[in-house]
């Protein structure tokens, strides 16, 4: 029986990641594979019959990699990150691999932590036998703003859920420390492949639209073509120059992914220049590569295996749009070897390319003095062998043995009958909003790690209420690097100061009537004070009051101070009039009287199915400190039933009142 391997890819500007993946997938030819495809699928570039491919809605990125978006105009790209979650996680579920080959994160595709470490984080918890693999390019880029914290990311990550890295380089020419340097520190194996190069085709034939001819054949290319439009356009200007004094041929691939707009001007530019021929893609490349007397391209990975599969003549252009350094570098030691000639982006004048254009032609094709290991793909295929063959998982896979996620599909009545009016309000197109909200953040205890566990294992934000003054620093770097692994997926929000009681007698309240308002203002002042020097911008001006209750003019302090929302548990009126706005959780997984007693599924689940109808804002109190594994394996089924509806949304509060304030239906959420 063949083993089977999931292989994740996601392209965001060009084509390189995409043309390196296909390749490892033909190596694959003893393993069942499905390929998850998040960019653009470029048409005429084809999988083996034998691969299963599934398109994810495709994102991607500008040329600074600072941002992502929908491929399409107009689309929503937050509902295209919840399609893209569910579908993986589905698939993962269905395929149950034996491998999960993850391109270039956690090194890179930040952007999709998302998606990407759900699924990881259930591989850990559930102690599957999945190995996790990262498939990784020769150059990373090191020139972030923040490159320590990105650093420190990826280190932790493959320490946490990786198994085998995979650099495809040959360490005599690029060793993955020179742009990694903290790569004694990644615990899992390491091999470098070789390069991952296509195969050139032999015999050589040409191509069907190619004439003979005697003049020299300039083929000029710039991969997916969403960026290096000025080369193309300079190229056709050097062209224009040269077509007197030394007649040629010239084709022009512009890439499939040009914006429309700049190809039509280039078509516009070439009229009247015969010896020049545009078009967008070709699944010949290889073959005119060979057979071409000067390649003008830029510096990526794949460009470069291809000349140096062909020994073709080659001018580049490193790209370096947002300070990005990779192809500068790939593209200096190639020229060291006399693989390439370089051009910089200063030198990219009509008049200079014609002049280099020359030089290279009247130069003898490149000789390599180094023979480099080209044989990548085939060689990533032999180390998965080898890697599932071992069975001994090499990542940081430390679960606490009284935690871990039960591994199977049998569901309760409650969770059939749960999953059942969740079909019911899809089938309506009601949207429901929830938030869950954890209460008395400390210390950096068990507990809560277990809790943070689980909702990284469901790509499922938690707000966290953080008593300031009982707040240890140990948390707050936990907080932090949680933080980093998923943007946004943590709320760290004001619960009272010190969590102490200050009434005589009758209820518990540390905001209450036996305190003067000037106590109660420098009390929370200095939480707030504390939380924002702990957590600079990732602190929300929510406050929660211990034991879910303080006086009326408190309400007054929370106004003056800033803050934005105030959220205990929901009472009969809401709390209005204030320029913040209450937001309060409508139910409560435990019983209080007598101590804390976890609710049984058959109080919680009727009660919640009730609001799913009733309510627009559902919020969901939790208490890390008394859940224990009965109360963890009850919210894993339940989060496992929810996140699986479209129509539900989870939410940070920061991310609730961007919704509330958009819709303006705060007022419906106590229509009950």
């Amino acid at each position: 029986m063949k083993k089977r391997v999931l292989m994740y890819c996601q392209h965001v500007l060009g084509m390189g990641h995409l043309v390196r993946s296909l390749e490892i997938v033909r190596a694959l030819k003893d393993w069942d594979v499905t390929f998850l495809n998040g960019g653009d699928l470029c048409p005429g570039m084809g999988f083996p019959p034998q691969t299963e491919v599934i398109n994810l809605p495709p994102i991607k990125s500008e040329s600074d990699f600072k941002t992502i978006l929908a491929a399409e105009k107009g689309q929503d790209l937050e509902a295209i990150k919840r399609i893209r979650a569910r579908r993986i996680q589905a698939e993962f579920a269905r395929i149950q691999p034996d491998v999960f080959l993850i391109e270039m994160f956690p090194f890179g595709r930040k952007h999709f932590a998302y998606e990407l470490v759900p699924v990881l984080e259930q591989i850990r918890l559930k102690k599957m036998p999945t190995a996790v693999v990262c498939s990784l390019r020769d150059i990373l880029v090191n020139n972030k703003r923040n490159q320590a914290q990105h650093n420190e990311r990826a280190i932790t990550l493959m320490n946490r859920y990786f198994d085998l890295l995979l650099v495809h380089s040959d360490p005599r020419l690029q060793t993955l420390d020179e742009t990694f340097p903290q790569v004694r520190e990644l615990r899992c194996d390491i091999r470098y492949t070789g390069f991952v190069s296509q195969a050139v085709p032999q015999p050589l034939e040409a191509p069907s639209d190619r004439q003979a001819s005697d003049q020299p054949m300039i083929l000029v290319s710039i991969g997916g073509g969403r960026v290096g439009y000025e080369l193309v356009e300079c190229a056709l200007q050097a062209s224009a120059q040269l077509r007197a004094s030394l007649p040629h041929r010239m084709m022009i691939l512009t890439g499939p992914y040009m914006p429309e707009e700049q190809f039509q001007q280039l078509q516009q530019s070439a009229e009247g220049q015969e010896q020049v021929v545009i078009q967008r893609y070709t699944s010949d490349f290889l073959s005119y590569l060979q057979q071409a007397s000067l390649s003008v391209s830029m510096a990526g990975y794949n460009t470069c295996m291809n000349l140096m599969a062909t020994g073709s003549r080659a001018v580049v252009l490193p790209f370096t749009g947002g300070g990005n350094t990779e192809q500068t570098i790939r593209a200096e030691k190639l020229a060291q070897l006399g693989v390439v000639g370089l051009l910089s982006p200063s030198q990219l004048r009509p008049d200079y390319l014609a002049e280099r254009m020359i030089q290279a032609l009247q130069t003898p094709p490149p000789t390599q003095t180094l023979s480099l290991d080209q044989d990548g793909a085939m060689k990533t295929a032999t180390c998965l062998q080898e890697l599932v063959a071992r069975k001994t998982p090499q990542s940081d896979n430390m679960v606490p043995e009284s935690f871990s996620l039960p591994n199977g599909n049998h569901r309760t009545p409650w969770q059939m009958e749960l999953r059942e009016n969740l079909a019911l309000i899809q089938a309506e197109g009601k949207d429901v909003h929830i938030f869950f909200r954890d209460d008395d953040i400390d210390e950096d205890e068990e507990s809560l790690i277990r809790l943070l566990d689980l909702f990284l294992a469901h790509g499922t934000p938690l707000n966290l209420a953080v008593i300031p003054d009982l707040l240890t620093e140990a948390t707050v770097k936990r907080l932090h690097r949680r933080e980093l692994w998923i943007p946004e997926s943590l709320g760290l929000i004001q619960h009272g100061w010190r969590h102490v009681n200050h009434e005589q007698e009758g209820r518990k309240c540390e905001f209450g009537i036996n305190r003067s308002l000037a106590d109660k203002f420098n009390d929370i002042a200095r939480g707030k004070s504390r939380l924002e020097e702990a957590f600079g911008p990732r602190f929300y001006p929510a406050f929660t009051p211990p034991w879910n209750r303080c006086t009326q003019d408190t309400f007054g302090v929370l106004d003056e101070l800033g803050f934005v929302v105030f959220s205990k548990d929901r009472g009969k009126e809401p709390v209005q009039g204030h320029r913040f706005q209450e937001i309060s959780t409508t139910l409560d997984l435990y019983r209080w009287k007598d101590g804390a007693t976890l609710k049984s599924s058959d109080e919680i689940v009727p009660t919640l199915i009730s609001q799913l109808w009733e309510l627009d804002t559902i919020g969901i109190l939790l208490h890390h400190k008394v859940m224990d594994v009965t109360a963890l394996t009850f919210l894993d089924q339940l989060l496992n039933e929810l996140r699986h509806c479209p129509q539900v949304r989870f939410h940070t509060f920061k991310t609730l009142m961007q919704q509330l304030e958009a819709t303006d239906s705060v007022s419906r959420a106590y229509s009950l």
